[in-house]
């Protein structure tokens, strides 16, 4: 029993708890764990420390570490195995943090950085930080219209630029990216520079082989967090087949950006990779089934979408264009009121420049398949469209009921 200051806790956990369940979540960014993974967060490991600076993982600056380097080491071999990746550091606490950590390791002063202005430009945020990193951020050329990076005019500013590293990935991920031509663009024009993949929309997409294997096609680095597709515990990973860009990217991670790398969730994400390793394949398959299967259904019933012409997506994400039925911030309201979570997100001023951001991760996680997706964009359509709010909820909850009874287990709960 909770003193009386603390009740009202208990009572707001319990309505975010319930206002969720009965909500259909498509947040790009989130996801939920198995239960197998959930019940391996240990509270235990949470409390201790178990810093190292370099990438030697026996090398601990505290006593008591006995196990826990242990737990460290399996938690690398199983991820080492399940993205084929000689070397990998699970001390960023997020993606931001792998990512910032991999650029300032990287990276020396005066280098031109090109990366994708996604709303995590590494580069651009160290060279406006109060550390004053002194690195030359420039954007990659985009193609709006196809939500993925304009390689020829990308190519030419490679050839003006040289840069000494190019960081590709995006918050808006819903096509391969050209990894293989950049790699090859920067070996003609910039020999040894860097070549950084964000991955932490698609991690899990890649990890199931359906989407594109960085490192395979040229990425030098992987930097990622371990939630959106992924659906592990909240935090960053960072993959890497050369010992030597290994060695660099530690030391500016710990102990510079994360000391203690909260050890609890380390159970948790080895279990991750297990259950990629095992069932990963038909995972990802129905994740991206799923979302060209809702928006085609978007599609019919009159929304227009980015990528339309290219299948809609082929991982998780769709964004629409929603410029008729309001500004991005409104329609996410409304979408709120009708118990449909999602975000805003901007489109080609030719579309309106009002957009929606949708992931089926979760939904799929939960027990989606195409046959929901009508129902789905039922919801939606009428949400944008103005229906009554309360009758629009009323139909939502009883679909989320139904994917909640259907909730995501692996073979390993039953």
């Amino acid at each position: 029993m909770l003193p009386d200051e603390l009740q009202p806790l208990e009572s707001l956990l319990a309505q975010h708890r319930a206002y969720r369940a009965d909500s259909l979540n498509l947040i790009a960014s989130e996801n939920i764990p198995s239960p197998l993974v959930e019940g391996l967060i240990s509270e235990d490991l949470q409390r201790r420390y178990g810093n190292y600076i370099g990438i030697d993982l026996q090398d601990r600056h505290y006593q008591g570490n006995r196990y826990i380097a242990e737990i460290e080491e399996y938690a690398h071999r199983l991820g080492r195995e399940l993205f084929g990746a000689a070397h990998i550091d699970l001390r960023p606490l997020s993606g931001n943090v792998a990512g910032l950590a991999a650029t300032f390791g990287l990276g020396q002063p005066g280098n031109t950085v090109l990366e994708v202005d996604n709303g995590h430009r590494y580069a651009h945020k160290l060279a406006q930080s109060n550390l004053r990193i002194d690195l030359n951020s420039l954007s990659i050329p985009w193609d709006a219209m196809r939500s993925n990076i304009d390689l020829e005019a990308t190519v030419d500013l490679i050839a003006e630029h040289k840069p000494q590293m190019l960081i590709i990935g995006s918050g808006i991920f819903l096509f391969p990216q050209p990894v293989e031509a950049l790699r090859q663009a920067l070996d003609r024009h910039s020999p040894g520079a860097h070549l950084i993949y964000d991955a932490a929309h698609v991690l899990g997409l890649i990890a199931g082989g359906r989407f594109q294997n960085p490192l395979a096609e040229g990425a030098d680095v992987i930097v990622s967090s371990t939630h959106k597709t992924f659906a592990g515990p909240q935090g960053g990973l960072i993959l890497t087949n050369e010992r030597e860009r290994a060695a660099l990217i530690g030391p500016a991670l710990a102990p510079l950006i994360a000391s203690n790398h909260h050890l609890g969730r380390l159970p948790a994400l080895a279990a991750t990779f297990w259950e990629w390793r095992t069932y990963g394949g038909e995972h990802a398959a129905a994740i991206i089934t799923n979302a060209k299967a809702l928006g085609q259904a978007l599609s019919d019933r009159g929304i227009r979408l980015l990528g339309a012409d290219l299948g809609f997506s082929e991982s998780h994400t769709l964004i629409l264009a929603i410029n008729e039925f309001g500004t991005s911030s409104a329609a996410a309201d409304r979408l709120e009121s009708c118990g449909i979570i999602t975000g805003g997100a901007d489109v080609p001023d030719e579309l309106g420049g009002h957009g929606l951001r949708m992931g089926v991760q979760e939904l799929t996680r939960t027990g989606m398949d195409p046959e929901d997706a009508g129902d789905i964009a039922d919801c939606i359509a009428a949400a944008l469209q103005g229906e009554e709010p309360s009758q629009v909820a009323w139909r939502t909850k009883a679909l989320a009921g139904r994917f909640r009874a259907m909730r995501f287990t692996t073979n390993s709960d039953t």
